[in-house]
């Protein structure tokens, strides 16, 4: 008869199938998601978490009716496999493939292309108070996790939907992780709720034998409300979201797919702000994921090959594991910490991506992880330098945007010196929602602050020593790529606060490069020197804010051509900062050229392949170089100038 999944074209088809049936199309989604993460990468241990909730989901409403938020929607590759979308999934995660999260380029039952967490609530407020103010059908619904709710985003919705007493149908899916586990008050009070026994005992005598006994007179009424308002409050969870305004509901097996479909339906309807809270587990019906959900979180290449089995051979000695930038960080953080009793690592619910690990490991005491919070953890950096210590904050590019008030009007402002060690600069597999690619902008303009990102680990450890010394807040940013070994024609220059250094020698077109563009800079240069004789400078320009502008002076007296690059939004940028000192300081020039991301939003895809969509990469460098130096005096600049 063929496989249950095979004949499910839309979630429509989802209503002729019998709970058998949706258990067996549980586990082939199931065996499904293994499969492609496997071969592409992508978020699996979240995915598996919530395979029956997205079949209830689907099978009580109509997405096209009604309308569905997912927080982060990292975990919607079950959403996708039945809205229509299985034979694309095969290619998620690859360029011009499946996005890794929701996309509305891909499907009407995507809302938002969302990527970061404690956005849902808001979200899906807004469409449903659009939808009542325009009489549309339909409920909306909003998934959004433990480690999310957290967020001060989402309390602010909860605070408005609540008052509003909007009709919003909120699931809480609490599997006590995000990436990493979950931390606060919050995740307590939800463990407390998950552990509680005596709810579960009372639950029908609170919620349902109370309400039906008959009242005698007045008094007696006044007094069994007291007494339901006590029991009630002693006894069922969840009160907190209660007396924000929502009824809330559970908590709920969320792998028990019968009570999740019957829950799920008997709420669907209900007026008002509800909240159901169900339990799950990350990495749920595959044992090693489920044992250990961080390993699993993003995975790749987990199951063993089912292709013939060959002979046995010798194996070669694996390579050695490549250094990233931020494993770089990591290691240079723990130097720092055991040198420096002042140096206190803050992490907005990151601890494993940004390499801060091992801090927290051997230095519990000044290791702070505020969950997915990302204005209170600069607000908190800011706080701590105030008491007198020197606070580093390791956060994602993508993600210190949303604190960007908190740098301007807590740090800048303040003159407290935090350092932001912003890691996933540059461009990422998982597209528009996590490239870094407008740090330097954001913050250029912030007085009180100085920009540096290293071309290699030497540079980020010494720039790190000196940041957390220095008078002001700094920023360091850098890629997460292997750590390059650069070919320089000369030693390397200690890194000097402001101050640059000459890797190749200048002439007549010279690159000055920003961080771990570097190295590519230096590969084009080279590529042309061997193919086409052309000899091309190479500046390693360390600082972006404050530029070296002695440096730049003394190379403007050769009346060069100059092109800036960086892995970051050309507008606004490293080299929009080079044209200022320019204009500025009247620095002679034959041409300049700026050369980084355009003005727009770039979708997914490898890092490599991106680059040299953009001609980003060493051979798109060294092309549009050979096109300047063969033809100068032409005008216009190349495509993606």
């Amino acid at each position: 008869m063929g496989s249950v999944l095979e004949r499910i074209q839309s979630p429509r088809d989802l209503e002729s199938l019998s709970l058998e049936e949706l258990d067996t199309l549980a586990a082939e989604i199931r065996e499904r998601l293994c499969e492609v993460v496997n071969l592409n990468g992508g978020h699996l241990a979240s995915n598996l978490g919530v395979v029956e909730l997205t079949l209830a989901l689907h099978r009580v409403f109509d997405f096209l009716v009604d309308r569905i938020v997912w927080d982060v929607s990292h975990q919607t590759y079950a959403h996708k496999i039945l809205t229509g979308r299985n034979e694309l999934f095969s290619r998620l995660r690859q360029y011009d493939g499946c996005c890794g999260f929701n996309s509305k380029d891909e499907s009407p039952y995507d809302l938002f292309d969302a990527g970061h967490a404690g956005t849902s609530l808001s979200a899906g407020l807004g469409i449903a108070v659009a939808q009542e103010v325009q009489q549309r059908k339909g409920r909306t619904v909003v998934v959004v996790g433990d480690a999310s709710i957290a967020a001060g985003m989402v309390f602010e919705a909860m605070n408005h939907t609540g008052d509003r007493q909007q009709d919003l149908l909120v699931i809480l899916n609490d599997n006590r992780m995000s990436i990493d586990h979950s931390v606060g008050g919050l995740a307590k009070y939800l463990n407390r709720i998950r552990s509680g026994s005596l709810y579960r005992g009372f639950k029908r005598d609170v919620q349902v034998v109370l309400p039906r006994i008959p009242v005698v007179g007045k008094p007696f009424e006044e007094a069994l409300e007291h007494v339901h308002e006590l029991v009630h409050n002693a006894l069922v969870p969840g009160q907190v979201f209660e007396d924000i305004g929502f009824r809330y509901f559970g908590p709920v097996d969320g792998h028990d797919l019968p009570e999740l479909i019957d829950t799920v339906d008997n709420l669907r309807t209900m007026r008002g702000p509800v909240l159901l809270h169900i339990l799950t587990n990350k990495g749920h019906g595959f044992p090693p994921a489920q044992a250990d959900p961080i390993k699993y979180h993003a995975s790749k290449g987990f199951l063993a090959s089912k292709g013939p089995k060959e002979p046995p051979t010798v194996k070669p000695a694996a390579a050695p594991r490549t250094t990233t930038f931020s494993d770089a960080f990591g290691a240079a953080m723990v130097r720092l910490g055991e040198s420096d009793p002042q140096v206190h690592a803050i992490t907005a619910a990151m601890p494993g991506g940004t390499g801060l690990s091992a801090f927290q490991k051997q230095f519990p005491d000044r290791y702070y992880d505020v969950g997915i919070a990302e204005q209170h953890g600069t607000t908190f950096s800011s706080g701590l330098a105030f008491g007198g210590l020197k606070p580093v904050f390791a956060v994602y590019s993508t993600f210190l945007q949303r604190g960007y008030d908190q740098v301007v009007h807590d740090v800048c402002i303040q003159r407290n010196r935090v350092v932001f060690c912003i890691d996933r600069a540059g461009l990422v597999e998982d597209g528009p929602t996590h490239h870094g690619v407008f740090d330097i902008a954001y913050l250029r303009a912030i007085p009180n602050i100085s920009l540096a990102s290293p071309a290699d680990a030497a540079e980020l450890e010494e720039m790190l020593r000196l940041a957390v010394d220095r008078g002001e807040s700094s920023a360091i940013r850098y890629s997460k790529i292997a750590v390059p070994d650069l070919d320089r024609d000369a030693d390397r220059t200690p890194v000097e606060w402001g101050r640059g250094e000459v890797v190749r020698a200048a002439r007549d077109i010279t690159i000055l490069a920003y961080g771990a563009m570097v190295d590519i800079a230096l590969r084009a240069a080279q590529q042309l020197e061997d193919d086409h004789d052309i000899a091309v400078g190479v500046v390693n320009m360390r600082f972006a804010k404050p530029l070296d502008r002695s440096l730049l002076s003394e190379l403007a007296e050769g009346g060069r051509t100059f092109i800036t690059l960086e892995e970051h939004a050309a507008r606004g940028g490293f080299g929009s900062a080079v044209l200022e000192a320019f204009h500025e300081h009247d620095l002679a020039f034959h041409k300049l050229h700026v050369w980084g991301i355009p003005d727009e939003f770039v979708g997914f895809g490898s890092r490599d392949r991106l680059l040299a969509d953009l001609q980003l990469d060493s051979p798109g460098i060294a092309a549009r170089v050979r096109q300047i130096a063969e033809r100068p005096t032409v005008e216009s600049e190349p495509a993606r100038s």
